[in-house]
């Protein structure tokens, strides 16, 4: 049985925001996404955004078989302890012999955390589907991307991306808006997988964000006005409930790479086999 650490990165205010709006946590959707995964998985979930969270450490953490860290709407170059206390925390687990996998601000605290730099995109949003990911020549032969044909889609929202990299981190795939959708970093102790796009969104999560996040969508010029966003959620949520719908796939330009889990979900199947391969 695997036991797996879920490191959620938003605050508790964030948390509460998505559960009152009818959604769920990062960390929640996460653990239905390794449990669908791997039904047998035990899953802790910490949240070291917040002063009076318990992390383990030492020995504790060295327990898990993995760790996964989690999205957030946080910016990590920002003065704020919600984001110091993770970055700490990553420092922690660099110590120590476990292999880690991150999505969007989980690659970006383990960046930071490592001795890189991560910045506000100059180029804007990526928002709704982050298109045409190529897989760098390290990627088309490392473990994350076994099976994944390219050039992919993937499921995507952030401002921030990889502007330098620390030591020890290897570039594993990127597209137009970033360079580094995707690396590996090995430092310290432990092995981190991270992908700056976010393979357990699914499409009702998508639609729950684009809702979340509709005015800045409307300010930014990535739709035309609020009701271009709810037209835009809806078609994400009919997508998500009704799979076979060609008309919504045609309009939305989107593919099995989105829409299928067992497609969007390659990348921590992988991680999760390649943990598996060091349980004994």
């Amino acid at each position: 049985m695997l036991k797996l650490l879920i490191v959620e990165g938003n605050t508790k205010e964030g948390r509460d925001m998505a559960i009152a709006a009818g959604s769920q946590t990062q960390s929640d959707l996460y653990e239905k996404t390794l449990l669908w995964l791997r039904p047998d998985a035990q899953c802790m979930i910490v949240c070291p955004a917040d002063a009076d969270a318990i992390l383990p450490k030492g020995a504790d953490l060295e327990a898990f078989h993995g760790i996964i860290w989690t999205g957030s709407s946080l910016n990590i170059y920002e003065d704020d302890p919600a984001i110091t206390r993770q970055i700490d925390f990553m420092k922690t687990c660099f110590e120590h012999n476990v292999k880690i996998f991150g999505s969007c601000w989980g690659l970006q605290v383990a960046v930071v955390a490592a001795g890189g730099k991560v910045v506000r995109n100059q180029k804007g949003r990526e928002i709704g589907i982050a298109r045409d990911i190529h897989t760098t020549e390290e990627g088309q032969t490392h473990p994350l991307y076994s099976g994944k044909t390219g050039p992919f889609d993937a499921v995507a929202v952030h401002l921030d991306h990889v502007e330098d990299l620390p030591v020890g981190a290897t570039v594993l795939s990127g597209n137009d808006m970033s360079e580094v959708q995707a690396l590996e970093i090995k430092y310290g102790n432990a092995i981190f997988w991270g992908v700056q796009y976010h393979p357990e969104f699914d499409l009702k999560y998508m639609a729950y964000i684009l809702q979340k996040y509709k005015k800045m969508l409307v300010d930014e010029n990535i739709c035309a006005d609020e009701t271009a966003v709810d037209q835009l959620s809806a078609d994400y949520n009919n997508m998500h409930n009704d799979k076979s719908r060609d008309d919504l796939r045609k309009r939305l330009k989107m593919r099995d790479d989105v829409i299928d889990p067992s497609v969007r979900l390659q990348e921590v199947s992988n991680w999760l086999e390649f943990v598996e391969h060091t349980v004994h």
